[in-house]
């Protein structure tokens, strides 16, 4: 049976879960990305990323957390190394925020804090389905919108650069056929786009609202 484990913590939650000595638990391509890496946020949402994914594939396959190893990869999510399952990881932060997922089908998703963005207006014909008209929608909703495009686009691996924003058509799904699925809390949305199942979800926050949307990919096509 496939399976999907997600979690979503506050960065300084997480880090004040981590071993404070770094090297007992980084591989050494992490800690040369970590040494790449010179502004202290960006530091903090590395680490908090790397350690919650190994919690969380320790909560999904066992063993402790830092029995886990990962290998770095320049613009990919860590790969599991050492281990005789195939296990994906996608990892995403936002502000105060981290997430990580894992899963033995090819697995994205997307956390983004919410706050006002202006900007996404500048992409809003990337990110309506057919249908919506333009000028209608206010920033939280295009960033749902641009939340579950990414999730999809992430799950291959890609970039959301405006033309594969473009390719990605999304729906809304009917029934219970979905490609991502959209959760909304207080504090962010995420979009999850995989096909294991059943889902283990840590969040903590109350889901409030929750998106199902099929997706075309005319990359695909």
């Amino acid at each position: 049976m496939s399976t999907m484990r997600l979690q979503v913590a506050g960065i300084n939650d997480v880090l004040a879960r981590a071993p404070a000595d770094l090297p007992s638990w980084l591989s050494p391509s992490e800690s040369e990305r970590l040494a790449e890496l010179h502004v202290e946020p960006r530091r903090r949402q590395y680490l908090a990323g790397h350690w919650l994914a190994r919690a969380v594939l320790a909560a999904h396959s066992g063993g402790a957390p830092t029995d886990w190893l990962l290998q770095q990869r320049r613009s990919l999510p860590p790969a599991v190394i050492d281990h005789e399952a195939t296990l994906l990881l996608s990892l995403s932060h936002s502000g105060d925020w981290v997430a990580a997922a894992v899963a033995d089908q090819a697995i994205g998703i997307d956390l983004e804090q919410r706050r006002p963005r202006a900007a996404l207006h500048r992409f809003e014909p990337l990110l309506l389905p057919a249908g919506e008209t333009e000028g209608v929608l206010d920033t939280d909703t295009l960033l749902q919108r641009w939340v579950a495009k990414e999730a999809w686009i992430k799950r291959d691996h890609g970039s959301a650069l405006p033309e594969r924003l473009a390719a990605v058509a999304m729906q809304p799904a009917i029934g219970a056929d979905a490609d991502v699925r959209l959760l909304t809390t207080a504090a962010f949305h995420l979009g999850i786009a995989t096909t294991a199942a059943p889902w283990t979800l840590e969040l903590p926050l109350a889901v409030y609202a929750s998106e199902r949307w099929q997706v075309q990919d005319l990359d695909r096509a």
